[in-house]
């Protein structure tokens, strides 16, 4: 069902309301979240969790899934198949149905992240034109089914994640640099030739507006994942392709035409990360900035217009993170099926309760709606 922007806020609220729900600690409204998940048999769905963790809807993916985005002005999120995965799903998860399901282009794969236009239109998914070696974003027109109507150049290689700039023209893409190709599996094929950037890109023609690199010394550093504020700094998670005995920072900011600039917290806090940055999301604000690293355990916050390291969290195979309502609050789901609402600043945590079946691991992504 289509709604216009201030019906689809209110509705947002208004079904949890309706179901009972309450908002974690009384504060601000409930939310739903809403992210891709397997168990122990082998199944995988997408699931939309209450803002107490009451289980709303669960749908069956044909694969595994990596992240979700909400189309604007309409009950529907888009789930994107996760390398070198070939399908999207979107679906209604308050209703629990599903409204479209899309193959990827001969000779493309997706890459798990898509992004929509301001008016719910076009979206924007990054995928691997993998028999050429370049990345590429597809751009699918959601009014006619997700019909895909072209292509823009991601101007890198294994572009990941991407974003759409507040003046809704803009593409920000972080392309992590790393080729693979899907006969090979998730065998990364060009590490001591890789070389990841970030690229501003014209929405509708594609063309390069902007492209910064990291220094030589760090072109083993793959800029992954990122969240962006309303006026535009764009916050980067990254994971190191490098040396092992090399501490290098896992956190990076960067914004209009200025270098990207690369935040290096404590060095224990860079060692527990282990040398990889899962996902990165901001608060309600835009205040703080919270980046997962799963393979170490670790959650940890930083106030980006600072540049500084706040604290961290211990959560065993921690990777989604959504903001919770508030300054400094964060869902944070994990592989081992647990779903948390934390505050950066107290240091308190609460668990939601489990309403799911055993042997549940929470994807990578988590997405509040």
């Amino acid at each position: 069902m289509t709604l216009n922007r201030r019906r689809l806020l209110t509705g947002a609220v208004a079904a949890p309301l309706a179901l009972g729900l309450r908002p974690a600690w009384g504060l601000g409204p409930p939310r739903v979240f809403v992210s891709a998940c397997g168990d122990a048999a082998g199944r995988f769905s997408v699931r939309a969790i209450a803002a107490d963790g009451r289980l709303l809807s669960e749908l069956a993916l044909p694969g595994r899934g990596h992240a979700a985005t909400r189309r604007p002005g309409h009950n529907e999120v888009v789930v994107v198949a996760r390398r070198p995965g070939r399908f999207m799903l979107a679906v209604d998860p308050l209703a629990g149905t599903v409204a479209r399901e899309v193959e990827a282009a001969p000779g493309r794969h997706f890459y798990g992240h898509a992004a929509f236009s301001r008016d719910g239109r076009w979206l924007y998914a990054t995928e691997n034109a993998y028999e050429e070696g370049r990345g590429v974003v597809g751009v699918y027109d959601a009014a006619a089914g997700y019909r895909r109507v072209r292509e823009l150049p991601s101007h890198g290689v294994g572009p990941h994640e991407l974003a759409l700039l507040a003046d809704g023209r803009r593409l920000v893409v972080a392309n992590g640099g790393i080729r693979t190709h899907p006969e090979s599996g998730r065998r990364k094929l060009n590490l001591e030739t890789m070389r990841p950037n970030l690229a501003y890109v014209d929405a509708d023609s594609g063309a390069l507006l902007q492209r910064l690199t990291l220094p030589a010394d760090l072109h083993r550093l793959s800029i992954r994942h990122m969240a962006v504020t309303a006026d535009d700094n764009v916050c980067l998670a990254l994971q190191n392709e490098g040396p092992r005995d090399r501490l290098v920072p896992l956190v990076g900011r960067q914004r209009g035409e200025k270098p990207i600039v690369l935040m290096p917290g404590p060095d224990d806090g860079l060692r527990r990360m282990r040398h990889y940055a899962g996902g990165a999301a901001l608060d309600d604000g835009g205040s703080v900035l919270a980046v997962s690293a799963p393979r170490g355990g670790l959650v940890s916050f930083w106030l980006p217009q600072e540049g500084r390291w706040l604290g961290s969290l211990e959560v065993p195979d921690g990777c989604g993170l959504a903001a919770a309502g508030g300054t400094g609050r964060f869902a944070v789901s994990s592989g081992a099926g647990r779903l948390l609402i934390h505050d950066a600043f107290s240091g308190r945590s609460e668990t939601l309760r489990d309403g799911g079946r055993s042997g549940l691991a929470w994807d990578n992504h988590l997405l509040a709606v």
